[in-house]
Order: C-alpha cells, then sequence, then structure tokens
C-alpha cells in the first residue's frame, strides 16, 4: 500500500509555509520602514527672501491647503485689489475636485526692484487606464516691497483645481 502523503512531507511542508511567511513579514517590515523613513522626500526650501523662494513657499502652501499663508505671498497691491475672501472662494469650491500636480521652478530674472521666475506645472488625473497628464508653463512676476517680495501675478491659480 502506498501512502499519498507522509509525516516527511508534511514537515516539509509545513518548514516551507513557515520560511515564506517569515519572508513574508520582513518584507512587510521593510516596505512600512521605507515608507515611513523616506516618504514622498523632503522639498529643500529656497531662501524667503529670494523671489523663487517665495514663488516655491505660495505654490507649497496653496498644495497644503493652507490658503492665508498662499495669500500672505501676494504683494500688497494684489492684496488691496481683491480681499482674501473673494480670492479664496473658487479655491474652496475646485479644492475637492483637483487633480494631483506638481511645480518645477525655472529660470528667475531680476531687474530693479521687479522679477520674473518661470514654473513648470504637471498636472495628473487618473482616468482608468488611460491616466492624462498636462503641462503647463506660467511666469509668476513679483515686486519688491521693502526687503521682500510679493507677487503681483498670477493672484490665482484656479487652474490647478480643474
Amino acid at each position: 500500500m502506498r501512502r499519498l502523503w507522509s509525516f516527511q512531507h508534511m514537515r516539509a511542508s509545513t518548514r516551507f509555509l513557515v520560511v515564506s511567511g517569515v519572508a513574508i513579514g520582513v518584507l512587510v517590515v521593510v516596505t512600512v520602514v521605507l515608507v515611513l523613513t523616506v516618504g514622498e522626500g523632503s522639498t529643500t526650501l529656497l531662501p524667503e527672501d529670494a523671489p523663487e523662494g517665495v514663488v516655491q513657499r505660495y505654490l507649497l502652501a496653496l498644495e497644503a491647503g493652507d490658503y492665508e499663508e498662499a495669500y500672505g505671498y501676494l504683494s500688497l497691491t494684489a492684496r488691496a485689489e481683491e480681499s482674501y475672501l473673494s480670492w479664496v472662494r473658487p479655491l474652496d469650491l475646485y479644492y475637492a475636485e483637483r487633480p494631483g500636480w506638481n511645480a518645477t521652478l525655472g529660470e528667475s530674472w531680476v531687474v530693479g526692484n521687479t522679477a520674473t521666475v518661470e514654473v513648470t506645472f504637471t498636472f495628473f488625473q487618473p482616468r482608468g487606464l488611460f491616466d492624462i497628464t498636462r503641462t503647463y508653463h506660467l511666469t509668476f512676476r513679483l515686486e519688491k516691497e521693502g526687503t521682500s517680495w510679493g507677487i503681483t501675478s498670477p493672484t490665482w491659480l484656479n487652474f490647478l483645481y480643474y
């Protein structure tokens, strides 16, 4: 009479399951540690007294949903022309539907008390198998106000949320 499985076969099978379980456990632990320690990566902040630093902080505040901070990076003239409530209303309307985006700072120029900073925006909209990626190039204009820079245009970025 032939046995279909033996005690040795059972030990080998159990050993395989235990080793596999330990290997999967180790992979899960390593993955969790990597996600917690690496995350999305940190952004090196540019100097706050440079036009590029102001634009960077403005965009980071928008991304974080800290609209009051973002509004504070607009020039005094821009803030005098549009109240915070008027400025923030479109952002609140479109926030829930906004696509994922990132911004890359490009070249910048300073001429006297004015500056420009080129920014390239990339938007990611998941659409099942066919994700949509769009790219926009935008020039920020700033003016020096005492010792700091303020954004004069664009003072709206509603397209970030369409």
